[in-house]
């Protein structure tokens, strides 16, 4: 079976955070990514809808899933790192998988099947095909804004954003280690 690769455009706020959603308690907060991670990020999410992908991730050992899950920074859950789509995402991805496979679909069955019956009703027995090409979606992802006030994780060197008005443990998404999270209207006196 051939590979399908490509480039999944998603939009970053003005600072150049990813927006990414908790699988437990549904939360949103941003992680700054590179370039390679967002690509990387990018193909598990359309491998995460592929069958052959899903079975691979079965074969995987406990010891390769631990080192693959990551923290919410609000509630302390870990999950798989396919675990962190939003919703809205989730719906991106989807089409944009759908329109893979009616492409497929269109040029190896419905085309060439359409084509292979015409030539053979011309004899004594007539066999109709009528197929219909499988339509194609629009995928479509809102623009980010920019919210969500900056969290330094100085354990992993790296920066997530969270809710402007969240006051309680920040955890870091990378690791997991917990940090106090001051209320910022204390920090001003």
């Amino acid at each position: 079976m051939s590979e399908i690769r490509m480039n999944l455009p998603f939009h970053l706020d003005d600072d150049r955070f990813f927006r990414r959603e908790c699988p437990f308690c549904r939360k949103e907060f941003k992680v700054l990514l590179e370039k390679e991670e967002l690509t990387d990020l990018a193909q598990k999410g359309i491998d995460s809808f592929m069958i052959e992908a899903k079975e691979e991730a079965i074969d995987l050992n406990e010891s390769e899933l631990l080192g693959a899950e990551f923290t919410c920074p609000y509630c302390g859950q870990q999950a798989p790192s396919d675990s962190w789509w939003t919703k809205e995402q989730l719906a991106y991805m989807s089409i944009v998988v759908k329109n893979i496979m009616a492409k497929i679909v269109n040029e190896n069955f419905t085309r060439p099947l359409k084509r292979t019956f015409r030539r053979l009703s011309s004899g004594m027995v007539s066999i109709r095909f009528e197929g219909k090409e499988i339509e194609q979606q629009e995928p479509w992802i809102s623009h980010e804004v920019d919210d969500m006030e900056i969290f330094d994780l100085p354990c992993c060197k790296r920066k997530i954003k969270i809710e402007d008005n969240w006051v309680d443990v920040v955890y870091c998404f990378f690791c997991g280690f917990p940090y106090k999270h001051k209320n910022r209207e204390t920090n001003d006196i």
